[in-house]
């Protein structure tokens, strides 16, 4: 009997010190700077570019076409993108897009 009143006094002990050093350990917490705080390390540096090639008359003429729906001018643009032999860059499919869907509705 003697050692289970020595196991349970020993067990409240552990636990009424835990719960002494829990309260204490919030106010030892030094504040820093909201200065010195760096948030969202992983992202990027720099600023990203606005999409010009999205904004052109070109581009605007594939979207009228697709009724708005920019998917499927980019589904377009890819598709138009490696259809040769020959990869092309995107504005070029953009402006290929564009004279072909002019030129087939004239």
């Amino acid at each position: 009997m003697l050692v289970f009143l020595l196991i349970i006094g020993a067990c409240l002990l552990a636990l009424l010190g835990w719960i002494l050093y829990s309260r204490r350990a919030p106010h030892q917490v030094k504040s820093t700077r909201a200065e010195d705080k760096v948030y969202a390390l992983n992202t990027q540096i720099r600023a990203v570019e606005p999409p010009e090639h999205s904004t052109g008359m070109a581009f605007g003429v594939l979207l009228k076409a697709a009724r708005g729906d920019r998917a499927a001018v980019e589904k377009w643009i890819v598709a138009e993108q490696y259809r040769g032999n020959v990869p092309v860059s995107r504005d070029e499919a953009i402006e290929l897009l564009a004279r072909r869907l002019l030129l087939s509705r004239n």
